[in-house]
């Protein structure tokens, strides 16, 4: 019971000194608010407005057919020029796209010959040009087979139809919002409770906090209450009022849920982060070190990019050190698929070893270090 008192009367100090720093509570509410709007809004690949020009060296009936057809809101009016001056555009990076229409399209297409459309895609622009070449080369095919054979479908064996489920309209806000509040609660997490440390060697409240009676594992748990609490607190209301009320994109899954399995990945980033901060001295050193521990759990959590594109070794390496592969893929099954508790025990019970091993070390190290 003492020990439980002593971890309240500590998280009530901890909560006020983040009470009294005005820069990181405005810091928290700009990442939970106006950040996750504003990168959902700008990090997008959806296929709007893409920049086409066009070569028609054909200038037959079909060829007007086809420049007619690329049109908003996927596609920019394309502009007609000469294949001098769409080579030198596409050089100075005015067009992703340049179709080129080649003499006789038309006339050999009637009389059974091979003809081809040219498609020049500015790679520089990776998804745009990989995403926006697959939907120009599919409006452009049906178009000539509605143009040659009305009413006969462009695909020649089947007849292949998509349904996209949890994201009807392919919107990209729907994933990149969620997926930015995620990446903030590590990012946070990590700094808040690494600077906590910090902050108590660089004031000189830590000698106090030594020569009262408490035990190590006391100090460890209130910092991890403490700032969890408020992290966990902050991404729940960003989540409501941000995401699913300003935004107005849909939350499937159960909220309790979620907080559930965010309460079990702020444990464990929390743990992680104090113990990055019992190897530095200062905010600088401790900034340097978390730093590229930022960066890879960032790219390498499956938020960024699906895991299944990475190598083997390193997918099977970050589910291993990293929890955060496993709250991105219990966040996105949770709120994206409603999935229930069964479905996401596997992450939870990784999620949950994860912390009760850094919590471990983390004490562990606090003991050797105030003896």
């Amino acid at each position: 019971m003492q020990s439980l008192l002593n971890i309240l009367r500590l998280t009530v100090k901890e909560l006020r000194a983040l009470r009294g720093d005005r820069v990181m509570l405005l810091l928290t509410v700009y990442i939970f608010s106006v950040a996750v709007w504003m990168v959902s809004q700008a990090a997008s690949t959806e296929i709007r407005d893409l920049s086409v020009a066009v070569v028609d060296e054909d200038h037959s009936q079909l060829s007007a057919r086809l420049i007619d057809s690329i049109r908003a809101p996927m596609f920019a009016e394309p502009d007609l020029l000469t294949p001098a001056q769409a080579n030198e555009a596409q050089l100075n990076s005015e067009y992703v796209l340049v179709v080129s229409i080649p003499p006789d399209f038309e006339q050999d297409l009637r009389s059974g010959h091979d003809a081809s459309l040219m498609i020049l895609a500015d790679a520089t622009a990776v998804a745009f040009a990989g995403n926006g070449s697959t939907f120009m080369a599919q409006n452009l095919a049906q178009e000539v087979s509605d143009y040659l054979t009305p009413g006969v479908s462009s695909d020649a064996v089947v007849d292949v139809v998509f349904r996209n489920r949890f994201n009807p309209n392919l919107t990209a806000q729907w994933f990149s919002s969620v997926m930015q509040l995620m990446n903030n609660v590590t990012i946070l997490m990590l700094i808040l409770s690494g600077s906590s440390m910090i902050r108590e060697r660089e004031h000189g409240t830590i000698e106090h906090v030594l020569v009262m009676p408490v035990r190590p594992h006391e100090i460890v748990l209130s910092k991890i209450l403490a700032n969890g609490l408020f992290i966990l607190t902050a991404s729940v209301l960003s989540l409501v009022f941000v995401v699913k009320g300003a935004m107005g994109i849909p939350v499937a899954g159960s909220m309790g849920l979620y907080i559930f399995g965010a309460a079990l990945y702020v444990v464990a980033v929390a743990s992680f982060g104090l113990m990055l901060a019992s190897f530095t001295h200062t905010m600088g050193q401790y900034g340097l070190l978390v730093i590229p521990v930022i960066v890879i759990m960032f790219l390498l959590s499956g938020g960024i990019t699906p895991l299944e594109s990475m190598p083997d070794w390193l997918q099977i390496t970050m589910r291993t050190i990293s929890p955060a592969p496993h709250f991105v893929s219990f966040a996105q099954s949770v709120l994206y698929r409603d999935a229930g508790i069964e479905l996401v025990l596997g992450e939870l019970a990784a999620m949950s070893a994860m912390a009760l091993l850094a919590l471990a070390l983390v004490i562990a190290r606090f003991r050797k270090i105030l003896s």
